[in-house]
């Protein structure tokens, strides 16, 4: 892996493929590694772009700095980062946070972002629409996960009490975790105490500014894939209702990660979507 320092923090990359650039951001608590075992990066290259992932800061190899977790400080990291590579315009996939990253990028700095497509993106600045977001289905299993192994986790959605409950698992605990998680959850449990010792937990929950009127005023075509079972269909409609460039597809059989749960349907839609964003904004090259 590259790296390369931006806003005094230094983020690693991957880059492969030659065309139209495409940037995949993962959600929080993941990273890169997601978009390469999911097969997402082949498939993309294939299709003749080229693809850049990088680990947000604070997770994977990245830099893990105390505080700058919110979708504006990242955003602005996604921007330098961009610039930096020379990869603008680019269309930006970003499952969950990574997609309100994308989003409040394309805002902040639309000359950087050619089109965004949001995988089951939570915005903060929606929240009065999601009434039952705190008891979202993902964090009920999550917290059902833990219970197993004993650790009690707060009835309502809290990074940061996550966070600060893996800092104190045995390694029994974390065992029993790692078999309960698979091979793919291994990497994410392990990630989580780090990000205990940052602001993240709380920041990533702020609306940073990405007001609804802000998102109103997107100026970039927007792609919203949401899960069939997903907890945020309310802000799937919203964003149908609202954005004026805005195509939104439900992604069937999966819950919040269908880059995992459906890999198969959530890449087709991807690269379906790039081509014709691709073509739409004559940014074509060698796509096939």
């Amino acid at each position: 892996m590259a790296d390369l320092c931006v806003n005094g923090t230094r983020l690693y990359y991957q880059q492969s493929g030659d065309g139209p650039d495409v940037v995949l951001l993962h959600a929080v608590t993941s990273n890169q590694a997601v978009w390469v075992f999911s097969g997402l990066v082949d498939a993309i290259v294939s299709a003749g772009f080229r693809v850049t992932t990088y680990d947000l800061r604070g997770h994977g190899a990245s830099e893990r700095p105390a505080t700058g977790y919110t979708s504006a400080a990242m955003a602005e990291d996604l921007y330098s980062l961009v610039e930096a590579l020379e990869l603008a315009p680019a269309f930006v996939v970003g499952h969950s946070f990574g997609g309100v990253v994308a989003l409040h990028t394309a805002i902040l700095h639309p000359c950087a972002i050619a089109g965004v497509i949001l995988s089951d993106s939570f915005f903060p600045g929606l929240r009065a629409i999601e009434p039952n977001f705190g008891r979202s289905n993902v964090w009920l299993d999550l917290r059902e996960t833990f219970g197993k192994v004993g650790v009690d986790l707060s009835e309502t959605v809290d990074f940061a009490g996550l966070f600060r409950a893996t800092t104190t698992l045995t390694s029994e605990q974390t065992r029993a975790l790692e078999a309960l998680v698979g091979p793919v959850g291994r990497g994410w449990i392990r990630q989580l105490p780090r990000l205990a010792e940052t602001s993240c937990g709380d920041e990533v929950l702020s609306e940073a500014g990405l007001t609804a009127d802000r998102i109103t005023s997107l100026s970039r075509p927007v792609v919203a894939l949401y899960d069939e079972f997903s907890p945020f269909l309310a802000t799937c409609r919203w964003l149908k209702e609202n954005v004026r460039d805005c195509v939104v597809e439900v992604i069937p059989a999966a819950k919040h990660l269908a880059v995992v749960e459906n890999t198969a349907a959530f890449t087709e839609s991807v690269l379906r979507h790039l081509k014709r964003l691709a073509v739409a904004l004559a940014i074509p090259d060698r796509l096939v």
